[in-house]
């Protein structure tokens, strides 16, 4: 989004300063085009299908030095969610979250002193597992819910930052692992969380190449990082559903005080 703000702010400068330089004006209208083309998908809009049950997730990275509790305990408790995933969760949090956390029946809870802790927990009936993918000491979630007359997996992840080639390295290797266990999980699947990779990076295209679809696509880009800088923000919290899924609601939350906005997806279900 911001190369296709720069390319349109550069348009009319371009034609008046290079109008001779039809090799300027050519670059610039072909990386002006280009970026249209992966954005436009996520603005085109889609039919909201008629179902009888809706099925609501929410995704926080609560930061694990943020101090405004009552900013999130307020997000979750107007959202309401069905299954909540929290990540960075210090032992801390989790104790200021308990009137929370005690609205759901089923939950698996990882807390933990540094910004790897995570949680997953569901109102609907749920066998759940910590699962590492092969690879490191950060925690990742699987969930078979129930409910509905449905079956779902959730994933709930959260990569390590691409802060240097071992952690770049690291982080493709984490989403790849858990593209590679799809056949373990439901058909209804959800792979969500603070994936610390962008939309655009061919690691993340690669994921959507396994049955799985961008919640976000007719709902808009959605950015959720760094929260307080509306011109930089770029997309690292996802859910990623198979394909069959039909997303109803799509969006992102307000600043809480952590570093990225939480995001809510609503799945539309019919009855069995």
């Amino acid at each position: 989004m911001q190369l296709l703000i720069i390319s349109i702010l550069l348009v009319f400068p371009t034609l008046i300063l290079l109008r001779k330089q039809v090799l300027a004006i050519l670059i610039l209208s072909i990386n002006l085009l280009s970026n249209l083309y992966f954005i436009i998908p996520f603005y085109t809009e889609t039919s909201i299908p008629s179902t009888d049950n809706h099925f609501k997730i929410s995704s926080i990275n609560l930061l694990s030095s943020n101090s405004n509790r009552e900013l999130t305990i307020n997000y979750i408790e107007n959202e309401d969610p069905d299954v909540l995933i929290l990540m960075e969760l210090t032992p801390e949090w989790l104790s200021s979250l308990e009137p929370v956390i005690g609205n759901y029946q089923y939950t698996e809870i990882v807390p933990r002193n540094d910004n790897f802790g995570i949680a997953l927990l569901s109102k609907y009936q749920m066998k759940s597992s910590v699962d590492y993918f092969s690879l490191n000491d950060k925690p990742s979630i699987i969930g078979n819910v129930s409910g509905m007359e449905q079956e779902f997996t959730v994933v709930a992840t959260h990569p390590v930052p691409p802060i240097g080639q071992q952690s770049f390295l690291n982080r493709n290797k984490q989403l790849s692992n858990i593209v590679k266990d799809i056949p373990r999980f439901s058909k209804n699947l959800i792979i969500a969380g603070d994936f610390n990779t962008s939309s655009f990076s061919p690691h993340f295209d690669s994921l959507l190449k396994q049955n799985l679809k961008d919640s976000r696509i007719g709902f808009g880009l959605l950015p959720t990082w760094p929260a307080d800088h509306n011109v930089l923000q770029t997309t690292l919290d996802h859910f990623l559903v198979s394909k069959h899924l039909q997303v109803t609601k799509r969006a992102t939350g307000p600043d809480i005080g952590s570093d990225h906005l939480p995001i809510t997806m609503t799945i539309g279900l019919k009855t069995l």
